[in-house]
Formats: structure tokens, sequence, C-alpha cells
């Protein structure tokens, strides 16, 4: 599974997401309605810093 991160401009942190994945929970990733959740800065993959990243505002 292919993660897409982006940085969540609203709570100042990185996220992911998974698109056409199904969580646990019955939500389903799409681009339509994106499932962004937590991550670390530390699982970017090599080369990619956060100044990289789209920035996105997720909503609780």
């Amino acid at each position: 599974m292919d993660r897409i991160f982006a940085w969540d401009d609203h709570q100042s942190r990185v996220v992911y997401r998974i698109p056409g994945h199904t969580h646990k929970d019955g939500r389903e990733d799409s681009d339509l309605s994106p499932v962004w959740l937590p991550a670390d800065e530390s699982e970017l993959p090599e080369g990619v810093s956060v100044e990289d990243l789209r920035k996105v505002t997720v909503k609780q």
C-alpha cells in the first residue's frame, strides 16, 4: 500500500492517506473523500522533507 503524505496546516503535523483503502471503521479513502491519518516525520520516504509536502486542512 502506497501512502500519500501531506502537511496538515490546521494542526501543524504530517499526515498520510492510502487511496482505495477501507479502514476498520468502514471509511473508504478516495480522492473525493480522503481519510488523513497522523504520521511522524520519520515515516517520510527518504529524500522527502516536510517542506516538500503539499498542504491540506484535516477536519476532525
